[in-house]
């Protein structure tokens, strides 16, 4: 069988379709090429191109630019030298950070040039005083008699005189019968602070409450009698409630106490 020749039609379609298909190729090939042109080259300034653009500064006018744009000024008043070849400005501490037991200094008043005028110890006529037993306590001493004489002026805590001149803490609290000294606890800084008292003056004031030195000797053993007699009383109890009635007697006696007896009687058959 002979093959069918194409008509004249299809001869000119498939010119058509050819045509056309080599007209694609050429207009993809163009847009490929300047695309490639357009990323490979650099780019250029839109300023430049509207013609509003300035000329780059040279390698000299960016260095003396820097340095003008670092130059700052300082207030000098406000400033300190550290004589360490620095100086920093004065830093203000707020209040919430300044320790709360912080006292202020003391510092020891000019002496007087007329003698008779001039404040002086009460015990040997110096005038070395020290002034924190002047300004806690008003009382003229010296910082050798302070030490020299501490029946009189040494000092005492809080805990010292409830237990040993058995004083009351709304007694403590008067600060016109009794002057304190308020300050840091030593041994850490987070606990309640010491409050410390003149010898002399507690002594004065424990006198007078009970009677004489004599008196509160008698008032301290009577106390500590009582103290030990509870003790005891109470340790007997405790004891008399966990072992038996009979171990309790062979080990401790009869101390009073309803001890029950058992009586055996033998059975006779």
């Amino acid at each position: 069988m002979a093959d069918k020749v194409p008509s004249q039609e299809q001869l000119a379609r498939i010119e058509e379709n050819r045509r056309i298909a080599k007209e694609r190729l050429q207009r993809e090939a163009l847009q490929k090429q300047q695309t490639e042109s357009t990323s490979a080259a650099p780019p250029q300034n839109t300023q430049q191109n509207n013609g509003n653009s300035k000329k780059q500064p040279s390698a000299f006018q960016r260095k003396k630019r820097a340095i003008d744009l670092n130059y700052c000024e300082y207030n000098f008043s406000t400033m300190k030298d550290t004589k360490g070849g620095f100086i920093v400005e004065e830093q203000v501490e707020p209040e919430a950070k300044k320790p709360k037991n912080d006292e202020k200094r003391v510092f020891d008043p000019p002496i007087d040039l007329d003698p008779d005028t001039d404040l002086k110890c009460e015990a040997c006529k110096s005038p070395d005083l020290d002034m924190n037993y002047v300004k806690y306590f008003a009382v003229f001493v010296c910082r050798a008699c302070k030490d020299a004489v501490p029946d009189k002026y040494s000092l005492l805590t809080k805990t010292e005189c409830r237990q040993d001149y058995m004083l009351t803490d709304s007694e403590l609290r008067d600060s016109t019968r009794l002057p304190v000294w308020e300050r840091p606890n030593p041994h850490k800084s987070t606990y309640s602070n010491m409050l410390l008292y003149l010898r002399k003056h507690v002594e004065a004031f424990a006198w007078e409450k009970w009677g004489s030195p004599e008196a509160l000797d008698a008032e301290f053993e009577k106390r500590e009698a009582e103290k030990k007699e509870r003790k005891q009383k109470k340790f007997k109890t405790k004891l008399a409630g966990e072992i038996s009635s009979k171990d309790f007697q062979v080990f401790f006696g009869d101390f009073g106490v309803n001890v029950h007896r058992y009586v055996w009687i033998v059975r006779q058959n």
